[in-house]
């Protein structure tokens, strides 16, 4: 976490959090549509920002509710996490849940091999290209494959079979050596 407490945008957002959140929240997505689209100010803040907010609320909140409920668990069937495609579509990539817990130290949070239903991981991408991420980790399919045989409930595409075995994050004293040295590190940062 130092890397984040010590990164200059992110200590600016927690700094001033108190008046960029009404702002970028509230008044720029009432005022855009006003100014650039001709929009009423009534429909301005009924649509563009309160049926936003209130939107995205909701799927924030389904990836903590329905996505620890419904769907299959084909990297852990031992934890409440599951992967839920309605939630992540709704939420934009966040609904794989069962991998996210799985593997919390994978930035994709799913394991596609391209965007589709996992919108984070292009927005993540894009910030690795301009050198605004780095380091970025993930899991090899060697990996997803001795995890969903151990653990998983048999719903896994390609490796349906299951065993127990947890690990809670990257460098937890549970976590194979062989993992540490499969693990692919994207976008390192230069020494």
């Amino acid at each position: 976490m130092a890397d984040l407490e010590n990164d200059p945008i992110l200590r600016f957002q927690r700094k001033y959090y108190l008046i960029l959140m009404p702002i970028v929240c509230f008044v720029v997505p009432t005022v855009l549509p006003v100014y650039c689209w001709g929009e009423t100010w009534t429909n301005a803040w009924f649509v563009a920002t309160l049926f936003r907010y209130t939107f995205t609320l909701n799927m924030t909140w389904l990836v903590n509710s329905a996505a620890h409920m419904w769907g299959q668990r084909p990297y852990d069937q031992f934890i409440n996490p599951s992967e839920n495609l309605s939630v992540s579509v709704g939420a934009l990539g966040e609904g794989w849940h069962n991998y996210h817990h799985t593997f919390p130290w994978d930035y994709k949070t799913a394991e596609l091999g391209n965007y589709r239903a996992n919108f984070t991981t292009a927005f993540i991408d894009f910030f690795a290209k301009i050198g605004w991420a780095y380091e970025l980790k993930t899991v090899s399919h060697e990996m997803i494959k001795r995890r969903v045989q151990r653990t998983g409930d048999g719903t896994h595409e390609k490796y349906g079979h299951s065993h127990k075995g947890e690990v809670w994050g990257w460098g937890d004293k549970d976590m194979l050596q062989q993992d540490k040295e499969e693990a692919l590190v994207i976008n390192k940062k230069p020494q």
